[in-house]
């Protein structure tokens, strides 16, 4: 099997460099040119979206709160993936989460005098002191050990004939 097209690759690009591309602080080579009043407000866009986003995660603040926001994220990446997907022209309209009630600020009332006090620690009692340890009795001399024999001398070992060398 041969492949007909090679597939579209897709280049991620860190977000922090995105924001400044976005910006206009540092261009594409491709806005050189100038794109007009369109570019621009593209851009604008883009940037206003990357505010948004910050804000977000900026205002989440607890657990669900957390939730919800990687929620939001990925639904957007989601929607980002299959805006990709569409014929060019053709959009979809933003997916919306809906946002928690805030809660009422709940004063907790004086449970003081419904804990019962702790009791006092009993005394600890004291330590028996540490029996003395005996004395460590003496060593017993080692004995001398007896003279080693010499030992007989080796005899001399004769030479071997070379069986190949013989005539």
């Amino acid at each position: 099997m041969h492949r007909t097209k090679p597939s579209r690759a897709r280049l991620l690009v860190p977000s922090a460099l995105a924001v400044v591309i976005l910006s206009g602080a540092a261009a594409p080579a491709g806005a050189a040119d100038g794109d007009g009043s369109a570019a621009v407000n593209r851009r604008v866009a883009s940037v206003q979206q990357q505010v948004d986003k910050i804000e977000r995660r900026a205002a989440a603040a607890g657990p669900i709160d957390d939730l919800l926001a990687g929620l939001g994220k990925t639904l957007e990446d989601l929607l980002k993936t299959v805006t990709g997907l569409l014929p060019a022209g053709v959009t979809l309209p933003p997916i919306e989460l809906p946002k928690l009630p805030e809660l009422p600020d709940l004063e907790l009332p004086d449970l003081s005098g419904l804990i019962p006090a702790l009791p006092a620690i009993p005394a600890v009692p004291a330590v028996p002191a540490v029996p003395a340890v005996p004395a460590v009795p003496a060593v017993p001399a080692v004995p001398e050990l007896p003279a080693v024999p010499e030992l007989p001398a080796i005899p001399e070992i004769p030479d071997i004939p070379d069986l190949l060398a013989l005539p």
